[in-house]
């Protein structure tokens, strides 16, 4: 239903409806002269914004509680504040007056040494009068000098006494009256209040540390457990080097809690873009205090203007399974894409198999299997998918779903160029068809026209496209025709998907690289190795996948980028193939598949017939032996092999009819005598058999005469046998 909002000149009675009961309910709000209103916080008018509220108020004050713990053991906590401030109220008790006793008393303690030394000159016995009389009055000088240094300390040390006391009482005579006074009006609780405003009046006093410093919470990061502010994020942004004086952050959104996360949106003064905030991400993560993978920046419209999300925890420390597991319905890979991983904010991410090959790579053991595995968990799903997989590896771990796949070859380059050569034809094909019907590339509608989708996976390309290695003479013309049907062959409806644990310039060559749209680089050695996969300079622009730990919990971690994401960091579903997630979804495929007529091996095939007509082997579901392995299926040998054999064992390169009938009775009771059974009845009875046998083989093996001793009996030379055995293949 469309409800018509602007005036027209047609009544609309539905529209007439819907406003009837507004229009008579709706009432002219008050005036408000003093415009208050604006004033009053939304969340104050429902129920469910004081609900709100108040979980954010226990939310903050966990907070608070958890930095008040924190800053105890620092020298900002409390205990050292009132230390401080206690130490400070001493000091200023005790004043400068102590430095002028300690003046005094040193003069006095010259003086008397002086006045000793005096008497000791005066008491000599051998001194003439005259110079008796003159240390003499030297003495009752000293003496007189000393009396009054005497006198001058004590003075002192009393004024010191004194104006110390009088600061003691003026420190303490607060505390005791409210203490008092506490205990007189209310008690025991009064004194305890009392004693804890002196504790506050004390800590006020030793709030400044030492070196001047003050507590802040400008100094909180994130990685604390602090909640994320705009005094934060500016401070962060400055500590990056982001921004500088004259530049600031403009705040679009406020700071919000995105579940497990907070989310903001900003802008950047002075110039400043998205890939500038970008490249400092190390240095944007550390202002603050988490790691980098727990920060994800988006560029949101103009070129300055970003969100930026940031995780309280690892938001890839779990693992997500996929979605498709354990499912039996269809899905449509070309429209709605397969489920293959998430990103830091928890979404899935969809690969369309439908417009860009995927190149995978990344060191053993970092989680490139799994995102093959989803890939093909979810390509199992679209019975319109041809899944064609060559496994480079040659590993037996693709054995239990060969037959849900339409071409499953293990470890055999040969094979592969082969088959690459045939989808080549297949393409141009294609082609003509777009061509004729005057359009650029497939479209959804077209694709039973033009023969389904083909999805070739190719796991661990080093094993086709190093030239030292296994069949390496096929190396080059294997890489030059992936790269053209990359280039091209999405747009017809033939996506690649390339995996490799060796990122190599050798073994992804650039113009190969270059037509992946999309490209995956799990945790690899070097940013060279992570350039190799992602592109040139990628690394230097913060997408290093070297740069991700080595660990388990990383595995399957890695920067993507797509046409439909462009460069995101992001982790592979989780499917449990050792339990048999991938199974399950081949044998759901193959249901799918059954039930439409397009199971593997039952239905007509143009890449797998061609390939069967020109080798003589198709390997639809594994091939002959169901293992991936391009070989003849082993058969019972026929008669003609049992006579190769009989003419191999008697030595001679021959084999006489006696000879042949005896080797063939042990093998066919056919070609056994008979008790009863002369000779001359028994050997035209069994030639007979022979004969007619032969016939049956379409096989026919000139008859010669042999030497045996002194007797030339009728046989057969071994090289007629084999000749016979070739043109019969």
């Amino acid at each position: 239903m469309t409800i018509e909002t602007l005036p027209g000149s047609t009544p609309d009675p539905e529209w007439d409806r819907l406003i009837a009961h507004y229009a008579d309910t709706y009432k002219e709000p008050a005036p408000d002269p003093m415009a208050d209103l604006p004033l009053v916080p939304d969340w104050t008018r429902s129920s469910n914004g004081w609900k709100n509220r108040g979980a954010a108020a226990r939310l903050n004050s966990t907070r608070a509680f958890r930095r008040w713990a924190r800053r105890q053991t620092t020298e900002h906590g409390h205990a050292s504040q009132i230390g401080r401030g206690l130490r400070r109220t001493f000091v200023w008790i005790q004043g400068v007056e102590g430095t002028h006793v300690a003046v005094a008393k040193h003069e006095a303690r010259r003086a008397h040494q002086a006045y000793k030394n005096a008497k000791w000159a005066h008491d000599k016995r051998l001194v003439p009068g005259k110079e008796k009389d003159k240390r003499r009055a030297d003495m009752d000088k000293a003496s007189t000098a000393s009396v009054s240094a005497m006198a001058g300390y004590k003075k002192a040390r009393a004024e010191a006494r004194t104006k110390r006391a009088l600061r003691a009482a003026g420190a303490l005579a607060p505390i005791a009256a409210v203490e008092g006074a506490g205990l007189y009006l209310i008690g025991s609780p009064g004194g305890i209040l009392a004693t804890g405003s002196a504790l506050v009046a004390f800590a006020l006093m030793g709030r400044r540390t030492d070196d001047g410093q003050v507590y802040n919470d400008r100094t909180a990061k994130i990685g604390d457990g602090d909640r994320m502010t705009d005094d934060m994020i500016d401070r962060a942004f400055r500590e990056a080097g982001i921004i500088k004086a004259e530049q600031a952050v403009i705040f679009r959104s406020p700071v919000i809690q995105d579940g497990k996360a907070w989310l903001v949106h900003i802008e950047v003064t002075g110039s400043v873009t998205v890939d500038d905030v970008r490249k400092k991400t190390n240095q944007l993560a550390s202002a603050l205090g988490i790691p980098r993978h727990q920060m994800d920046i988006r560029h949101e419209g103009r070129e300055d203007q970003l969100s930026l999300w940031v995780s309280m925890s690892d938001p890839f420390g779990r693992a997500i399974p996929n979605p498709l597991i354990g499912t039996s319905d269809k899905v449509n890979a070309w429209r709605d894409g397969l489920p293959l991983g998430f990103d830091k904010r928890g979404s899935i991410i969809l690969a369309t198999i439908s417009d860009y090959s995927l190149l995978v790579a990344g060191t053993t053991r970092s989680g490139k299997g799994m995102a093959i595995a989803n890939i093909l968990t979810g390509a199992m799903l679209d019975p319109r998918i041809r899944v064609r997989l060559f496994d480079g590896k040659g590993t037996g771990e693709y054995v239990g779903i060969a037959q849900s796949l339409d071409t499953f070859v293990r470890r055999n380059p040969e094979r592969l160029l082969q088959f690459l050569k045939i989808l080549a034809v297949e393409l141009e094909r294609r082609t003509e068809i777009l061509v004729d019907l005057g359009v650029s590339k497939a479209t959804e509608e077209l694709l039973e026209e033009l023969g389904g989708i083909e999805l070739v996976i190719v796991d661990e390309l080093a094993t086709y496209t190093v030239k030292g290695g296994l069949n390496g003479q096929h190396a080059e013309e294997i890489v030059e025709l992936l790269a053209q049907i990359a280039a091209v062959g999405a747009a017809v409806g033939i996506v690649l998907v390339l995996a490799t644990q060796t990122p190599k310039v050798d073994v992804v060559p650039s113009r190969l690289r270059g037509n992946c749209a999309g490209r995956w680089a799990m945790r690899v050695e070097s940013a060279a190795a992570s350039n190799t996969i992602l592109g040139d300079g990628a690394a230097g622009d913060g997408y290093d996948s070297s740069e991700i730990p080595n660990s388990k919990a990383t595995r399957g971690r890695g920067w993507l980028t797509t046409p439909d994401t462009g460069y995101i960091e992001a982790r592979s579903l989780f499917v449990d193939v050792e339990n048999g997630d991938l199974r399950k979804a081949a044998k759901a495929g193959l249901e799918l598949r059954q039930a439409i007529g397009r199971a593997p091996g039952h239905c007509a095939d143009p890449i797998e017939d061609q390939l069967a007509k020109e080798t003589g082997i198709s390997m639809t579901a594994g091939g002959p032996t169901g293992k991936g392995t391009a070989v003849q299926a082993e058969r019972e040998p026929d008669l003609l092999d049992h006579l190769i054999k009989a003419a191999t064992a008697t030595g001679e390169g021959n084999l006489s009819r006696a000879e042949a009938f005896a080797y063939l009775a042990g093998v066919d009771a056919e070609f056994a005598k008979s008790d009863d059974e002369e000779d001359a009845a028994y050997a035209p009875r069994v030639g007979k058999i022979l004969k007619a046998r032969l016939d049956a083989l379409g096989i026919e093996v000139p008859v010669v005469t042999v030497q045996r001793g002194t007797q030339r009996p009728r046989g057969w030379l071994l090289s007629d046998l084999t000749a016979a055995r070739d043109n019969a293949r």
